[in-house]
C-alpha cells in the first residue's frame, strides 16, 4: 500500500485593510450579480448567462479566500524574519531606501505601497532578517540590497 501524503498549504495572509477591500469587492460583485439576475428575468441571453457564471465563480473564490484567510498577527512567527504581512525597508548600494508592505497577490492592487509576495523583491526578502544582504533576480536583471527593518502589520 502506498504511503498517504498530506498536502500542507501555507495560510492565506490578509491585512485588515486588505480584508476590508476584498469584502467591499465581494459586496459590489453581489450587487452586480443581483442586477444580472434581474436582467435575466426579463431577457435570457447567452451573454448574460455567461457573465453570471463567470461572476459567480469569481465571487465563490473571494468568499473562500475571505473565509480561509488569517491576519498577519494570527501567524505564529519568528519575529526576526521577514514574512507576508510585514512592512520592509531595504537599502540599495547607492543609499536609496524603499519601504513596502508584502501582501498576498490578491491584495497587491490596493495601492502602490503594497507588493505582491510573488514579486521578485518580496520573494528575495521573505525568510531573511534585517541586516541581511540579499540578491534579487528580476526581469530587469540581478541586483543587491540590504534589509534595514521589518515591522509586523496587523
Amino acid at each position: 500500500m502506498a504511503a498517504e501524503s498530506t498536502l500542507v498549504r501555507a495560510p492565506i495572509v490578509l491585512t485588515a485593510a486588505g480584508r476590508q477591500w476584498l469584502q467591499d469587492r465581494l459586496a459590489r460583485g453581489n450587487e452586480r450579480l443581483e442586477r444580472i439576475d434581474v436582467d435575466l428575468a426579463s431577457e435570457r441571453t447567452e451573454e448574460l448567462v455567461t457573465q453570471r457564471a463567470q461572476l459567480r465563480e469569481q465571487l465563490d473564490e473571494l468568499e473562500v479566500l475571505l473565509r480561509d484567510a488569517v491576519a498577519p498577527a494570527d501567524i505564529i512567527d519568528d519575529p526576526t524574519i521577514v514574512e507576508i504581512g510585514d512592512e520592509v525597508e531595504v537599502e540599495f548600494p547607492d543609499g536609496d531606501r524603499e519601504s513596502f508592505l508584502i501582501v498576498h497577490p490578491v491584495e497587491a492592487g490596493m495601492d502602490e505601497h503594497r507588493t505582491s509576495s510573488d514579486a521578485p523583491l518580496a520573494r528575495a526578502v521573505l525568510g531573511n532578517r534585517p541586516g541581511d544582504r540579499i540578491t534579487v533576480t528580476s526581469p530587469a536583471g540581478v541586483y543587491h540590497c540590504t534589509i534595514v527593518r521589518r515591522d509586523r502589520i496587523g
